[in-house]
């Protein structure tokens, strides 16, 4: 899809026309279509109130232009305007009309570039497919999106932005919708190889020899029952040359999921190629952040397996050794991704010379009951970190709530024969969020540390706002925004 800033109403002929308005703006607004208006306020068919959407056809020189009138009521913040501007964008790719045109005049000059950001990034998710196993492809909805304003230098920088942060997400989608056949860990490494191939982001590519020589032993246990080779993927970018401090971003990268000797139900494993989701956002932020040059650096790691049922598989029961030096007792092997995470959380404190961390991962779905489909968990051991991080979410638009980790259910984990097990399996003391998260905590150590559970966000089974079924990219504008904040703070210090 083409984003674009237009003058003129003229510029071309629109097959669709949106219109947002503050509530009672109605009557300020003056458009090409007088007549039409007209009876619209006479009617009073239309108050402007949020997420209010009226929709009229007009005789344009065009020929039969569909226009809509989209009520962003009293406050307009970044969500409202997001969520709004996708219900009406996501009504034009339903009716199939190839150059819409939204007028912003009826807003400026309150309309903000952080606002508009987000009317643009509407656009551009909404109009996510993913088919290219289909013998007829989707019939294809907006491919111009063109924002007409007044003041259309001032939203440049604004729709760079938009344009970026789009792009990031789908390649993460794109990622997670491939089916597990194709995308093995094999070739979610060459996916990231040819991400940043001519980049300033170095990836690196370790197989199972060289990860056995590194010592990441538990995330080859997780492998073993599978005949796809894990991969430990290394993404490092250097935006501040002569800064040592250093980000590590972790993303789960389970290209199938199985659940292993403690077997899902088929119920579940039919979307189990959503488990690298994690993986897939990291590299998504991570390619948003070298496209606009952001001043940080960061380090990212996937550890990439399969998690399958086999002769060779690891079983209830296995005391497995970490990169750590920690012994773990598995007593769960459908609680693979903490145990990979372990191994990738101590390679980038050991080799990468991170000093604070991030991860990513689908990792429990006891996060989906304690917090639905459209907010994910964040635990952390610190409170700095954890704010640049809330912030990164909240110019994402992307929501998040903290959780805490809580030292009286790290008792579940105790192992009467390792430092401690993987699950909480047969404990009745819930909070499994929390535990998956202590987990993880454990191997962070002192290192100032963010972990969100992303295990209710990162599918989703129907189209909604800028949601299109399937993988959701969940994550990948949160640790955009995230860099950025990070970047502006480093400048203010």
């Amino acid at each position: 899809m083409e984003l674009q800033l237009v003058r003129e109403y003229g510029a071309r002929p629109w097959d669709g026309v949106v219109v947002p308005l503050g509530e009672g703006d109605l009557e300020g607004y003056q458009g090409p279509w007088e007549k039409e208006l007209a009876a619209v306020r006479a009617s009073g068919r239309f108050a402007g109130k949020a997420g209010e959407i009226y929709r009229f056809s007009a005789l344009t020189e065009g020929g039969l232009t569909q226009i809509f009138l989209l009520g962003l009521g009293k406050n307009w913040d970044l969500e409202r305007v997001l969520d709004d501007c996708a219900k009406v964008y996501r009504q034009c790719q339903e009716l199939r009309l190839g150059a819409v045109c939204t007028d912003l005049r009826g807003l400026e000059p309150q309309f903000t570039p952080a606002l508009f950001q987000k009317a643009a990034e509407a656009a551009a998710l909404t109009g996510y497919r993913f088919d290219k196993y289909k013998t007829v492809p989707t019939p294809a909805g907006i491919r111009t999106a063109a924002f007409l304003c007044e003041e259309s230098e001032r939203y440049e920088a604004a729709l760079a932005e938009a344009e970026v942060s789009a792009r990031a997400t789908c390649i993460a989608r794109d990622l997670i919708n491939e089916p597990p056949t194709v995308l093995t860990p094999a070739k979610l490494a060459q996916a990231a190889q040819s991400l940043f191939e001519g980049t300033p982001v170095k990836v690196a590519v370790y197989g199972r020899d060289e990860v056995e020589r590194i010592g990441l032993t538990a995330f080859l246990e997780v492998g073993k029952g599978s005949i796809q080779e894990p991969k430990l993927i290394v993404m490092e970018y250097t935006g501040a040359q002569g800064e040592k401090s250093r980000l590590g971003l972790i993303g789960k990268g389970l290209t199938y999921d199985s659940g292993g000797y403690s077997l899902q139900s088929s119920e579940f494993m039919e979307t189990m190629q959503h488990d690298m989701s994690g993986a897939a956002a990291v590299m998504g932020a991570l390619w948003a952040a070298q496209k606009r040059g952001v001043r940080l650096n960061v380090t990212g790691v996937v550890a990439a397996c399969e998690n399958k049922l086999s002769a060779t598989a690891y079983v209830p029961g296995d005391v497995i050794r970490s990169m750590s030096g920690r012994y773990i007792e598995v007593n769960n092997t459908d609680a693979e991704g903490r145990i990979t995470l372990a191994d990738a959380v101590t390679y980038a404190k050991q080799c990468c010379g991170v000093d604070r961390i991030v991860d990513i991962a689908t990792l429990t779905d006891g996060i989906q009951t304690a917090l639905g489909n459209r907010r994910c968990g964040l635990f952390t051991n610190s409170r700095a970190l954890a704010a640049q991080v809330e912030a990164g979410a909240a110019a994402a638009c992307e929501r998040v709530w903290e959780l805490p980790c809580d030292e009286n259910l790290r008792r579940v984990l105790d192992s009467r024969v390792a430092h401690l097990k993987n699950s909480a399996m047969g404990s009745s003391v819930g909070g499994y969020a929390t535990v998956g998260a202590m987990f993880i905590k454990e191997f962070a150590e002192d290192t100032p540390w963010v972990h969100l559970d992303i295990g209710g966000t990162a599918w989703t089974t129907e189209c909604e706002g800028i949601y299109t079924k399937g993988g959701i990219g969940f994550g990948t504008r949160m640790l955009y925004e995230t860099l950025k904040e990070m970047e502006k703070e480093g400048q203010r210090t």
